[in-house]
């Protein structure tokens, strides 16, 4: 059997993307020991909105909202969300997601059903790229 982990996310270092999004790396193969399974939590500013995309068909994900009021477009058919309420996006599916408020934040979980390679998404990429991790804590330079 396998040691568990409890992650704080006060303690877990902010990566910030750009103005409408940052986003903390809760759990991965870095601070745990799973291999099949990456948690992400999202903060997208109030009014942001992100762009259709799609990830490759071997990696299905999971939006679990927090926090917010939150638009998701899946395969061209929106979905207007609330604290609580869960997307399962297929892998391949187009999708985006959009912050409903225009003054609070959204925050959201996102769950991947394995763990990214390279290309496959790219803000597990540039965490990598500008910490050479995916994980840190704020006590961490």
């Amino acid at each position: 059997m396998g040691k568990g982990t409890v992650v704080h996310a006060a303690k877990v270092a902010t990566l910030y993307v750009d103005e409408t999004y940052s986003s903390k790396m809760l759990v991965d193969q870095t601070n745990s020991e799973t291999k099949n399974v990456q948690i992400n939590m999202g903060i997208i500013a109030p009014g942001a909105k992100h762009a259709d995309h799609k990830h490759d068909s071997s990696y299905d994900e999971v939006y679990l909202i927090q926090q917010g009021r939150a638009s998701v477009r899946l395969d061209g058919v929106e979905h207007e969300l609330e604290a609580g309420d869960v997307v399962f996006i297929p892998g391949g599916s187009m999708h985006a997601i959009a912050n409903r408020s225009d003054t609070e934040e959204l925050v959201i979980f996102t769950v991947w059903s394995r763990l990214p390679e390279p290309g496959a998404n790219p803000v597990y990429d540039l965490r990598l790229q500008e910490w050479g991790r995916s994980y840190k804590t704020v006590d961490e330079k």
